[in-house]
């Protein structure tokens, strides 16, 4: 078949349109930190948060799962204790799976900077009884579900990190946290409690950065 000068000019001038349009979405693509979390199951609701970290992986690693220290700087988790299948806490408080936690948290969290020291509100106070489902260190990957009303309601906690690159070479560490609820009781933790652990996600991620980047 042959084509007129003016129709494969016409051809030409689409497929560069068409390339630089293909080059842009890669650009555009490469700027975004890529997930790590396994991927999402159907839910009541979900409550998420991310930010990037310009400190190593490796030590942003160490920081989150050095549940004793959670006091010092965690205005949102402020007590996570692992312990046996009894609730008795273990000595080295390292996680691995199977382990159980006692989580002590304040919703709405408490302003940020915080201290051991730091006072919470006993009336935002909430204590729960968590078993440690995943423990993958080799891929900054771990998550626990709560236990403590297990037949009314099922939530489960992952954090996970992952390496990005920013447009400027700088190596820099990505934080994500997202619990999904479901169960009979989803709806009403929702409508109580859902605005608090946003804000209290969100909490955790600001000074998860601050407390690595400060080191």
């Amino acid at each position: 078949m042959f084509l007129s000068p003016q129709r494969a000019f016409r051809g030409i001038i689409l497929c560069i349109v068409s390339l630089n349009v293909y080059r842009t979405l890669a650009v555009s693509n490469s700027t975004t930190p890529p997930t790590n979390l396994p991927p999402a199951v159907p839910s009541v609701f979900t409550v998420e948060a991310s930010i990037i970290i310009d400190a190593p992986i490796d030590m942003v690693w160490t920081i989150l799962l050095d549940f004793p220290k959670y006091p010092d700087w965690n205005p949102f988790v402020r007590s996570q204790v692992v312990t046996d299948d009894f609730y008795i806490p273990t000595q080295d408080q390292k996680a691995a799976e199977n382990l159980r936690l006692i989580i002590t948290s304040q919703i709405p969290p408490l302003t940020p900077p915080v201290t051991a020291s730091s006072l919470g509100n006993p009336l935002d106070e909430h204590i729960t009884r968590e078993n440690i489902t995943h423990y993958q260190p080799e891929i900054y990957r771990v998550a626990w579900q709560d236990l403590s009303l297990d037949a009314l309601i099922q939530a489960e906690r992952w954090s996970a990190l992952s390496v990005f690159v920013d447009q400027s070479g700088n190596v820099m560490t990505f934080y994500e946290s997202r619990e999904q609820y479901n169960g009979v009781l989803a709806d009403t933790v929702q409508d109580l409690e859902e605005a608090g652990l946003v804000e209290g996600f969100q909490a955790q991620a600001a000074t998860l950065k601050a407390r690595a980047e400060a080191q």
